[in-house]
């Protein structure tokens, strides 16, 4: 059966669903993947959880080392030399946490988080179609190459992002020792301030998850509508108080794939700022909402059930 064939058939297969109409809103909204966000915070905790122990473990060294420096031993001339010996048991931290990244298996970890959210994505897709247009997706449409580049892509990108988190905390915690010495600071409010950096670090690789989920999400339903003929979606927010002021105003609003409305913030003096970044639902960041496909007749050809030769 050719495409032609394959669209004509399911075109009269759904065609009662339209009652006359040329367009049909999908008539229940689809879940976001909250099980793939909670695996992927518990992998970024499980990361950081590394990273902080790793770090508690040359913390001693360092702060020996600034103990020293500010007794005033000969060791040292300069704020430099102290700067060269924190720099280079940092480096032993970035080592000693690359073998353990190693061993805790990084890359299977994300790998199963981008398959729990295909799987999730495509569970609310058929869904969605069936509770709309009547009709059963074909099993094996989507477990080819329908999504494996995307997926592909996504967790190589992802698992180097991860990487680079030790990178920049290292780095600020560094700065923050340098500081410290500069300002006569104590040992003891330095070490604070090294471990509420650590807890902003562990925030920021939570919201990371979140931000990286959604934007998989968002891709893969994009190329499900697309893929169907669905040229327009109504944007649909999770309706909670998480749900920012541009995204909340978007809600129940109907937008083409290929023209995203543009982002804003609110200020008390401006108003509405707007960013000249154009997003579809989930494409912010952070962004947990989802589109609502708008199905056409005259372009609609779902993989159909029972439609397979």
């Amino acid at each position: 059966m050719n495409n032609n064939q394959h669209h004509e058939m399911v075109k009269e297969a759904v065609q009662a669903k339209f009652r006359g109409n040329t367009t049909l809103r999908g008539k229940t909204t689809p879940m976001y993947p909250d099980s793939a966000e909670r695996e992927f915070r518990r992998v970024t905790n499980g990361y950081m959880k590394l990273l902080n122990q790793t770090l508690k473990e040359h913390l001693p060294a360092m702060m020996a080392a600034y103990k020293r420096e500010r007794r005033g031993d000969t060791r040292y001339d300069d704020a430099q030399d102290l700067d060269a010996e924190i720099r280079q048991e940092l480096m032993k931290v970035a080592q000693e946490l690359e073998q353990k990244l190693a061993a805790y298996g990084l890359y299977e970890m994300v790998e199963k988080i981008a398959r729990l959210t295909k799987t999730t994505s495509l569970r609310e897709w058929k869904r969605v179609v069936k509770e709309t247009l009547g009709i059963d997706l074909m099993d094996d449409y989507y477990k080819g190459d329908f999504y494996e580049q995307a997926l592909r892509m996504w967790v190589d990108s992802n698992v180097e992002k991860i990487k680079t988190i030790p990178t920049e905390s290292l780095g600020s915690m560094r700065q923050i020792i340098l500081d410290g010495y500069k300002q006569g600071r104590t040992i003891r409010d330095i070490s604070k301030d090294i471990q509420e950096e650590y807890n902003v670090s562990k925030h920021r690789a939570q919201m990371f998850a979140r931000d990286q989920v959604a934007t998989l999400n968002a891709q893969i339903t994009k190329m499900q509508q697309q893929d169907a003929g669905c040229k327009r979606y109504r944007w649909s927010t999770s309706h909670d108080a998480r749900v920012r002021p541009c995204h909340a105003a978007l809600d129940g609003k109907t937008f083409d794939w290929n023209d995203p409305p543009e982002m804003w913030y609110e200020t008390k003096k401006s108003g509405r700022v707007y960013t000249g970044r154009r997003c579809n639902p989930g494409e912010d960041y952070a962004c947990r909402c989802v589109a609502i496909p708008e199905f056409d007749l005259d372009t609609i050809n779902v993989p159909m059930k029972g439609q397979e030769d």
